[in-house]
Order: C-alpha cells, then sequence, then structure tokens
C-alpha cells in the first residue's frame, strides 16, 4: 500500500538491471524500479569482458544499487504446465521432485525448478506451471556472470516473463542469492517511518487543537441537549401510547367478537354435526369434530358472509364407534360481513302463525 515514490526512496534498490544471455555475452537492459516497458538504457556485453561492465558502471552509477536479473532463452529453460491432485499442494516441491524423471527427461538431482501453482480446476486437480532449467546450463551461465563482477539476485524465463510479466518466482537456488544488507534495510525504514512521523505531527497538531476547542463547545450544548432529552422522551412515549392504542381499537374494530363467531356456527352447522375443538387466532380459525357428511361443510361455510377460505386442513376418517366422519376445517374470518347472517336472519324472521282451530302441534 506504500505509493511507488516513497518506496523509492526507503528502497535501497534504484532498479532492475536484466542481463539476457547467449552464446557471446549479454543484453544488458536497466529499468527503473516499478517500470518493465521502457529501459533507461540497453547494451551489448561480451562474456568476460570486465572492463567493459566497469565502462558502463561509470557512465550511470545508478546501476551500483540495482537489483541484478538473470534472464534465460528458450535454449536454456522450459516451463510447462502440470495438472496434479490437490492433496499434492501439501508438499508440491517433493511430489514434483518424484515425478521429474516421468513428466520431463531429468531427474530432480539434475535441475533446478520451481513450481508455480495457478489455481483448481474444480475436478478435484491443481493446475502448476513448472519452470526448470538444468544444473550445469544455469551454473555456467552464473559463472560467466560472476567474472564481470555481478551478482544476481534472481534468475527468470524469458519466454514466460514476457508472456506472464505479472507471475513471481525465481529460479535461483537458495546457495546462490546473495546475503541482503538487513541492517541497512530497516534503517532506511526506521528513518523513513520518524521522517512520516514528524511531518504527520506537524500536519495534525493544529488539527487537534481546534478539535480541543470543539470539545469545549460540544461540552456547553450537551448540558442543553440534556434537558431537551428528557422532554424528547416523555414526548416519545406519549406517541407510543397512543400508536398502541390506536393500533388496539383497529383490532377491535377490524375483528368480530368471539360469541358472535360461536353463535354463527351454532345456526350453520346442523345439530347431527358436533365440534370437539376450536381454535380461533388472528381473523384465522380452525374446527374438528365429528359429522354425517362432512364434505358438505366446506359448502355451508364458504356461503355464510362471516367466512371465506375454508379448506380441509386433513383427510376425512371415519370413527368406527359412532359411524360418523372426523373432519379438521381451516377457515378464515371476515371482520365486517356485507351481508345478513344466518343467525341475523334466524332473529329477524317472524314467527310461524298458529294453526286454525287454536291446536299447535
Amino acid at each position: 500500500m506504500v505509493p511507488a515514490r516513497v518506496r523509492g526512496l526507503l528502497s535501497d534498490r534504484s532498479g532492475n538491471l536484466i542481463f539476457i544471455s547467449d552464446d557471446r555475452g549479454y543484453s544488458v537492459s536497466f529499468f527503473r524500479e516499478g517500470n518493465f516497458k521502457t529501459p533507461l538504457f540497453k547494451q551489448y556485453l561480451l562474456r568476460n569482458d570486465v572492463e567493459q561492465f566497469q565502462h558502463l558502471k561509470l557512465r550511470f552509477p545508478i546501476i551500483e544499487k540495482a537489483k541484478c536479473i538473470l534472464s534465460l532463452n528458450q535454449t536454456q529453460a522450459i516451463a510447462k504446465t502440470l495438472y496434479l491432485p490437490e492433496a499434492a499442494m501439501e508438499n508440491l516441491h517433493q511430489v514434483i521432485s518424484f515425478e521429474l524423471d516421468r513428466i520431463t527427461p531429468f531427474k530432480a538431482d539434475q535441475v533446478y525448478f520451481v513450481a508455480i501453482p495457478q489455481g483448481k480446476t474444480g475436478q478435484g486437480q491443481v493446475k502448476v506451471l513448472l519452470v526448470l532449467t538444468p544444473q550445469h546450463i544455469l551454473e555456467e551461465q552464473l559463472t560467466f556472470i560472476y567474472a564481470i563482477g555481478v551478482q544476481p539476485s534472481a534468475v527468470e524465463f524469458k519466454p514466460l516473463s514476457d508472456s506472464h510479466p505479472e507471475l513471481e518466482y525465481n529460479l535461483l537456488p537458495d546457495l546462490f542469492k546473495p546475503v541482503t544488507n538487513k541492517l541497512g534495510q530497516l534503517l532506511n525504514w526506521v528513518l523513513g517511518l520518524i521522517l512520516i512521523v514528524m511531518l504527520l505531527a506537524a500536519l495534525i497538531f493544529p488539527v487537534w487543537n481546534e478539535s480541543k476547542q470543539v470539545e469545549n463547545l460540544k461540552s456547553q450544548l450537551k448540558l442543553i441537549e440534556k434537558q431537551t432529552r428528557v422532554v424528547d422522551d416523555e414526548q416519545l412515549e406519549i406517541d407510543a401510547l397512543q400508536d398502541e392504542t390506536n393500533r388496539l381499537l383497529n383490532i377491535h374494530d377490524q375483528s368480530p367478537e368471539l360469541i358472535e363467531i360461536l353463535n354463527e356456527l351454532t345456526h350453520i352447522l346442523k345439530d347431527d354435526t358436533s365440534l370437539t375443538n376450536l381454535q380461533y387466532s388472528d381473523k384465522h380459525m380452525q374446527i374438528h369434530g365429528q359429522s354425517p357428511a362432512a364434505s358438505g361443510l366446506i359448502g355451508l361455510l364458504e356461503a355464510d358472509p362471516y367466512f371465506s377460505k375454508a379448506s380441509f386442513v386433513s383427510p376425512l376418517t371415519q370413527d368406527k364407534v359412532t359411524g360418523l366422519e372426523r373432519f379438521q376445517i381451516s377457515v378464515d374470518v371476515s371482520a365486517k360481513p356485507s351481508k345478513p347472517t344466518q343467525a341475523e336472519e334466524v332473529a329477524n324472521s317472524p314467527e310461524p302463525a298458529a294453526p286454525a282451530g287454536g291446536h299447535n302441534e
């Protein structure tokens, strides 16, 4: 996350010095840190020509702090894609060492190699990019480059680096890697950190001072807010009570009385139908009972303005003792019937007249 310019100030490197070898010598290119597209210079050096390389360093002193990279061509190294079981990831280097003589013309003790995981394939395998170079070829190149006074810190495969510049790998064995000056790097970072802290302090102190004044004003406002908060809390309680009261009144207005529901069921159901259980909650009712013709109850309930969406909750069964059908019906209860209920019709109907002769049988 540190910007490139800041890293350049704190780093002991000035860029990357890349040596591309061939049969006669090396093509040398210098790229500034973070830039691999446009070289600062490019020059060809003959093998074992120490004087020519020293001349180059005098012309470009910046390469003294450069990271030296040896780039191998396609005749000096190879890259191959492998597909291995996912379990191989636990000890990838050892697995490839065992399989190297089967998947390449070389044995493990004849080459230097790196294995770069490329991700899972989704079929229980993992994709691995294998890059290797024969030991005698790499050691021969290192001998030549050491002779002109260069200590490479990385070895790459040029065709792979050109096609996949984002890959990070190093073919250089640990035995040949230069010893870094960790104390010098640590000192640079410490000094840089101190400088950053001092700059931040110079920027933050005025802001901190103003924030203290703001805090004093806030403390005075809190005294006033404390008094108004009590009033606001009381108002919120009043509003909550009003809302709850209105909610209960709406529920009461929209829901029929339970006694009305029972009264309506009494007039709908015939005397040969009995209820054993009734559950009523939130405008929804379930009734359990027995009837000689339970299938007709759905039509009776649907025809009543109090009820709608009547349906059987479970299949009808016959009671072996009484011979009646056991039923379980679910039905929705309307708030205000739009037409007279059966109970109202019975209550408003005139009583039948007595027969002639004054006898009522």
